[in-house]
């Protein structure tokens, strides 16, 4: 395994290794001395002792021996590299000492962080700053990623314009890890994603005039800031969010999700929260901002990530219900309702543009719902014996603290329930709903009155 791909690896488990401490007093990694058995002298003949005076034994003079008094220069630095891209405001500097500490700091802020006992990460990063490969930096070009590093105890050094995506990467989760994600100044909105199994890092943001940024960690270059309607529509979204009834976490159990951090700024006031699984965590109140955030995202990587598959639960989604019957409906943020009847049949209609709000409301109100989504989350099975389930009906809703869920074998008799019930019925042709017949293309856009309402 080449070193560069050892020190990506490394870099993903930087705070695994940094949460490790070794127990008690002993120093990780040293061989504590094995005591040698007791040594069993045998009995030996004494001969009696002859008359007269004993001889005097003179001690030989003590020799004085000379303690050199230098200092051990622990705190020298041995390592020191800069990460710099000029036209987002960025610069970062890492430095390592004899000591194996290393202390990272954002010049741009003045924030430092110092971590303690890194000789594993010193190698690596001295083996990999050892073969990087930088070019001669043009003469204007400020989104160009510009690294500087020195090894100064074996006389290496370089400046110039890292291209390596491998080394990019390594270099932008490392720092990123360590000071959080940067965005550029008077920035109000940003949303940073580390990488994952099916994408690289990469970070969007937004500034008070407008002007929008988006880059990828593996990029060299990172393209000029522009000014965009949907940034104008990302400030209308953000000027509708109340920052005080955020929490500072969102996050449900995804395989392979990314560790994503967004930033949001108001007259001053910045909250900032983590999210993990936003499909299935993100609550109503930032589901208009994040969604377009997620397509302009979309379109940004899609030459270098893989494709996913889809969400049980649409990050655009407000309400999805699964009867017992099979049958299933989704209902949209933009009043678009997607369902299927028992056989498979999708439709397709659009509702009336307060009913979303109203439904899920009463869905919230009815008390029948648990916090966080969990119905849907796939555990390994713990027995190996198939018994036969019992028919359930599933119910996750998407409101202000986020999404909750609910699942039923008996559905409780409750006017909201039955909303869903009747829509459902009201969709689908007699025929189909009991399975005899299905027509032979979607309903598509048409306007449902519901005779009854939430």
């Amino acid at each position: 395994m080449g070193t560069r791909n050892v020190f990506l690896i490394l870099m993903t488990l930087i705070f695994l290794g940094s949460c490790t401490s070794p127990s008690g007093n002993a120093t990780p990694g040293a061989v504590m001395p094995t005591p040698r058995p007791p040594v069993t002298l045998a009995p030996t003949y004494t001969p009696a002792a002859t008359q007269g005076a004993l001889p005097t034994i003179t001690p030989p003079p003590a020799r004085e021996t000379a303690v050199p008094n230098t200092p051990i220069p622990f705190d020298e630095t041995v390592v020191e590299l800069r990460y710099q891209i000029p036209s987002l405001g960025l610069d970062r500097r890492l430095q390592g000492n004899v000591a194996n500490q290393i202390i990272v700091v954002d010049e741009a802020n003045g924030s430092s962080i110092q971590r303690n006992n890194e000789g594993g990460i010193m190698f690596e990063l001295r083996q990999a700053l050892s073969d990087m490969e930088l070019e001669s930096m043009p003469a204007d070009c400020p989104g160009c990623v510009n690294v500087e590093y020195e090894l100064s105890d074996a006389g290496l050094s370089g400046n110039g314009w890292l291209k390596d995506p491998v080394l990019l990467a390594s270099i932008e989760y490392f720092m990123t890890s360590t000071l959080g994600p940067h965005f550029p100044d008077n920035t109000v909105i940003g949303l940073h994603r580390s990488a994952s199994p099916y994408a690289p890092g990469h970070s969007i943001a937004v500034d008070e005039n407008g002007r929008l940024w988006m880059w990828l960690a593996t990029e060299d270059t990172v393209s000029p800031e522009v000014y965009s309607d949907t940034a104008s529509q990302l400030l209308a979204d953000l000027a509708q969010i109340s920052l005080d009834e955020l929490d500072s976490q969102y996050q449900a159990e995804c395989i392979g999700a990314s560790i994503e951090t967004l930033s949001l700024t108001q007259v001053g006031e910045t909250w900032s929260g983590r999210i993990i699984c936003p499909e299935l965590t993100l609550p109503s109140t930032l589901q208009p901002l994040y969604v377009q955030l997620d397509t302009l995202l979309a379109q940004k990587t899609a030459d270098a990530a893989l494709s996913v598959n889809e969400s049980v639960f649409p990050l655009n989604g407000l309400v999805q219900y699964t009867r017992a019957d099979n049958a299933q409906l989704t209902l949209f943020s933009n009043s678009t309702l997607v369902t299927s009847d028992p056989v498979g049949t999708i439709y397709t209609t659009t509702l009336t543009s307060t009913l979303p709000v109203s439904l899920t409301t009463s869905l919230l109100d009815s008390n029948l719902l648990n916090p966080g989504y969990k119905t849907f989350i796939v555990t390994e099975p713990t027995t190996t014996t198939v018994t036969a389930e019992p028919l359930t009906s599933v119910l996750a809703v998407r409101g202000p603290n986020g999404v909750y869920d609910a699942e039923w074998t008996n559905p409780p008799n409750h006017e909201a329930i039955q909303f869903l019930n009747a829509l459902l019925d009201s969709i689908f042709p007699q025929e189909a709903a009991n399975g005899l017949e299905t027509p032979s293309s979607p309903t598509d856009e048409t306007e449902v009155a519901p005779t009854a309402t939430p």
